[in-house]
């Protein structure tokens, strides 16, 4: 039958005496603690006293490795700065001791050493400084000296050359590489840093003495960008177009803006497209010496064109051909006139201006055709010599285009009617 949790269910109100704690057998199981002995105390002073030793220890440790290094090299600095270089290098060696990871040291022994008269050993710990400190430009620059003052110039100029690579805006430093290497022999060296040392220089008067090196050493196409900086530098003074002149001379270019062709735009002042009244003002407002009436002849789509030519003698020698009262195209048989790069009569001949070229080709009447790459110039030649270096008449034509209006029909180049 179902049963009454309540009646059923009951704890005892009670519990019986041998249910209380342990059995005996559960005491039996149980083994008493034993209790430890005290600990002596000797052993706590010895402890501590270990503890005070191993602190105090630690603090000598840290004032020998830190403050102590610390402390010298304040009193270094005071008798470096106050020229005791032997009494500061010797604290010098007190801290490499204490710190031998420390990687100032060298450098400041070396300049010590320096300073003191022994260069050998000054190279000696700036070259070891460097090991550790590779990117030193001071100390390049103070190895650099040393070797510069012992006259071996190409260890001096390794030292430089890397100081420089690495402050490339520092004119000073390229210039010491120029010098250097002008010392050593390596003339492509020394032109480069000059022309670094121009390109780094601020006042137009450091950009002229860097001008005037390269002239010295034969690099006058360098000399030429040295002395256009120093002219953008100073506008107003006229030193560096007397340098930037010199250097073109050399060269054999043209150094008087009015004998200098331009490719397809002018022949010295004379510009292409101008009306008769501004080139007579491009002569000095000179008047022609001849004047010349006709039409244009060849094969030309010009043919049959009238044409006027004006014709001046003297060292500007030239034909200025009029069509329709401009300037069609400019003629000269001068040698004085040439490009900005130096091609003129006088060698477009030679071989080492042939790739200035676009072609030669020569026509029924024996003339030498020889059109200028890019257009706007053409040269002429008549009884080519045997070496085929020179001709017996050579002119040639500033123009428009590919080809001038009449390149194929020989001297002269155009039909005349009446002289004006």
């Amino acid at each position: 039958m179902p049963f009454d949790d309540d009646e059923d269910i009951k704890c005892p109100e009670t519990v019986p005496e041998e249910q209380k704690g342990l059995t005996e057998a559960e005491r039996s199981w149980s083994v008493k603690k034993t209790q430890r002995p005290r600990v002596p105390r000797s052993v706590f002073i010895a402890a501590a006293l270990l503890l005070l030793a191993a602190f105090a220890g630690g603090g000598w440790w840290y004032y020998r490795t830190n403050v102590l290094p610390e402390e010298y090299y304040m009193r270094a600095a005071q008798l470096f700065k106050a020229g005791d270089y032997a009494g500061a290098e010797e604290l010098f060696d007190k801290i490499k001791k204490l710190r031998p990871e420390r990687r100032d040291l060298f450098y400041y022994k070396a300049y010590c050493r320096e300073q003191r008269g022994d260069k050998a050993a000054a190279v000696k710990y700036y070259e070891e400084h460097l090991k550790t400190e590779p990117e030193d430009v001071k100390a390049m620059v103070r190895l650099g000296w040393l070797y510069l003052g012992r006259g071996d110039y190409n260890a001096a100029l390794k030292w430089f050359r890397e100081a420089a690579k690495r402050e490339k805006k520092d004119a000073a430093l390229w210039r010491m590489t120029a010098e250097a290497a002008e010392k050593s022999g390596d003339r492509a060296e020394a032109s480069a840093a000059w022309l670094a040392a121009a390109k780094s220089s601020d006042a137009a008067d450091d950009v002229m003495s860097c001008g005037k090196a390269l002239l010295r050493i034969g690099d006058y196409r360098a000399a030429m960008t040295a002395y256009e900086l120093a002219a953008k530098a100073a506008p107003d003074d006229k030193a560096p177009l007397h340098g930037l002149a010199a250097a073109k001379a050399m060269l054999g270019l043209p150094t008087n803006p009015r004998l200098v062709i331009a490719p397809g735009e002018a022949l010295g002042a004379v510009k292409l497209g101008a009306t008769k009244a501004e080139a007579k003002a491009a002569m000095d407002g000179r008047s022609p010496d001849a004047k010349q009436f006709g039409e244009i002849g060849g094969k030309s789509m010009l043919a049959g064109r009238a044409v006027e030519i004006w014709s001046y003698d003297g060292s500007r020698a030239m034909r200025i051909i009029f069509i329709g009262g401009e300037v069609h195209e400019i003629e000269t048989a001068s040698p004085l006139y040439k490009t900005e790069e130096g091609l003129g009569l006088s060698n477009f001949l030679l071989a080492k201006n042939s790739d200035k070229l676009k072609e030669k080709r020569e026509t029924r009447e024996g003339v030498l055709v020889c059109p200028v790459k890019g257009g706007g110039l053409t040269f002429y030649a008549y009884g080519i010599a045997g070496d085929g270096a020179s001709a017996e008449e050579t002119k040639l034509r500033v123009h428009r285009g590919a080809v001038s209006i009449d390149g194929a029909n020989g001297f002269p180049l155009m039909t005349f009617g009446s002289a004006g």
